[in-house]
């Protein structure tokens, strides 16, 4: 019988889906942070329930070979990072194993699992930041939440936010500081400043700031974008949001553009894009431009096909392959999304594509004309509606490439279109998220032939 509080010697034979390391006292699982799979250790149970327990490391008795020592100072109370004790590779071998298991157990999936596509440099690749401001001992702070918690760690340095981003929360804390601005005080729900939410243009350098704050007013905000345009000159967007409600959504309902325009320029394979501080636009650039590649590759386009886009977002996928092929029908719940998606392909010149707002399942019902070659998918965390995926198999369309940021949410979309007349021909793994366990990947799905 485990029990808490209790010290144990063990060794780690499995990690978790978010990088636990696994051991088992007498056929009991305890899940332990920061433990690497193969490694022995003294291990304290903190927590036991009836199925599994946790633990804590005390002393690693037996090192692994992957171990490394995280650069980061924040490494032991943050919970971003949770990966950066592994080294590169094993991050990479671990995705890919992660894929393959969680494919097999829970959708049933046997397919080719290919090596996860990992960065050159594995750092500073976030272009979105969104960065919490608080009080301590009377002294604003602005930084990380602790694990499982809303308590903010002052940031020193992030690894995987740029340096320049790191630089302005810093400056922008002092500026509010010398102001008399105060943060907001989540207990008692009083204060200014909430949260700065930055992005960064990984092709053209541009920055945007948005100032998101509990009261309707920003004090100073004159002062405020004077100093902050005149020390960082790609600074081309200075927006504050005004969110009144006691919620976990960063930015509330209401905007006012304080600086430049409300967007930054980023292109990705050869498509520019605009971006507003509310636009959804994946975090990691340089690993989007591999991931769309791949998922141009596995559609297999001649330049005579028509496409859905489905889950459109600002048109990003659907713009990338527009030009290798004869139409692109993109669709998404977000108005303001398809209208930022028009705009960017006006922008671009692109005459093939068309946008409509609404529901993925009701909208491409209506294209059932066009007859349908290719399907793509990038549904949020929760995958796709039950309802969009039987509406794919009412139609037939022959050729499906799934994005996905969430593995298991894909092995059960995966196992209704297989169970459907869907072949799932091969998944490609993207590290988008060095140093954490968030793994996306690309499927390429047919439709079996009928006989």
């Amino acid at each position: 019988m485990v029990e808490k509080n209790e010290y144990y010697a063990v060794e780690f034979v499995d990690m978790t889906h978010d990088g636990m390391g696994v051991c088992k006292v007498d056929g009991f699982p305890i899940f332990v942070p920061n433990a690497l799979k193969g490694e022995k250790a003294d291990i304290k149970v903190v927590k036991v329930n009836q199925s599994f327990g946790f633990g804590r490391l005390i002393e690693i008795t037996h090192k692994s070979p992957f171990r490394k020592e995280p650069i980061c100072d924040h490494f032991s109370e943050c919970g971003g990072c949770n990966l950066m004790h592994m080294n590169y590779q094993m991050q990479l071998d671990f995705k890919k194993h992660r894929v393959k298991e969680t494919l097999r157990k829970l959708g049933k999936i046997h397919t080719s699992v290919k090596d996860a596509v990992g960065m050159l440099n594995p750092y500073y690749y976030r272009n979105k930041t969104v960065v919490p401001f608080g009080e301590e001992n009377g002294k604003m702070i602005a930084g990380l939440y602790r694990k499982r918690s809303h308590d903010i760690i002052d940031m020193k340095r992030c690894y995987i936010i740029p340096k320049i981003t790191t630089d302005i929360v810093k400056f922008l804390k002092n500026i509010f500081e010398e102001l008399n601005i105060p943060a907001y005080n989540e207990t008692v729900g009083v204060g200014v400043v909430r949260h700065v939410l930055i992005r960064n243009s990984y092709k053209y350098d541009d920055i945007s700031v948005t100032i998101v704050t509990l009261t309707p007013k920003l004090p100073k905000k004159e002062l405020i974008v004077k100093k902050l345009v005149s020390r960082y000159k790609n600074i081309v967007s200075v927006v504050h949001n005004f969110n009144p409600d006691n919620t976990n959504v960063v930015l509330g309902k209401k905007s006012k553009v304080l600086f430049g325009d409300d967007f930054i320029r980023d292109e990705i394979n050869g498509v520019e894009f605009k971006i507003s501080h509310r636009s959804f636009y994946q975090i990691n650039p340089a690993q989007t431009e591999e991931m769309y590649r791949k998922a141009i590759e596995y559609a297999d386009l001649t330049a005579n096909e028509v496409i859905i886009d489905a889950y459109c977002g600002i048109g990003t996928i659907g713009l990338s392959a527009a030009k290798y092929a004869k139409t692109v029908l993109g669709v998404d719940v977000v108005k303001s999304a398809i209208e930022d998606a028009m705009e960017n392909a006006k922008n671009n010149n692109i005459t093939n594509a068309k946008y409509v707002a609404g529901k993925a399942e009701k909208v491409i019902k209506h294209w059932k004309n066009y007859d349908v070659d290719v399907l793509f998918i990038d549904p949020p965390r929760k995958g796709c509606d039950k309802d969009f995926l039987e509406t794919i198999v009412e139609m037939k369309i022959p050729r499906v490439v799934y994005i996905s940021c969430n593995v298991s949410t894909l092995a059960r979309d995966l196992n209704y279109l297989q169970s459907q007349g869907y072949e799932v021909l091969e998944v490609t793994p993207f590290d988008m998220f060095p140093q954490t366990s968030h793994i996306e990947t690309v499927s390429k799905l047919r439709l079996k032939k009928q006989d």
